[in-house]
């Protein structure tokens, strides 16, 4: 896995470019922002616990408190 993110304004971002291609091209998962990173983290996470499971999106919308119509 492969977690490429842009620093601030350091310029030509060409090395960025280069890391994500080979990582497209060598079919390696490539996530590109802080916020999908975390995403990513906190899935492995759950799934090393075991903490994994599948629910529909209405059972979802029940479980954070949405209104059933």
């Amino acid at each position: 896995m492969v977690i490429n993110t842009p620093y601030g304004n350091s310029g030509p971002r060409i090395d960025g470019y280069e890391i994500r291609s080979a990582a497209v091209a060598g079919n390696i998962p490539c996530i590109t922002t802080v916020q999908g990173a975390s995403a990513a983290v906190q899935g492995i996470e759950a799934g090393i616990r075991g903490d994994i499971g599948v629910r529909s999106l209405q059972e979802l919308h029940r479980v954070i408190g949405g209104v059933e119509r």
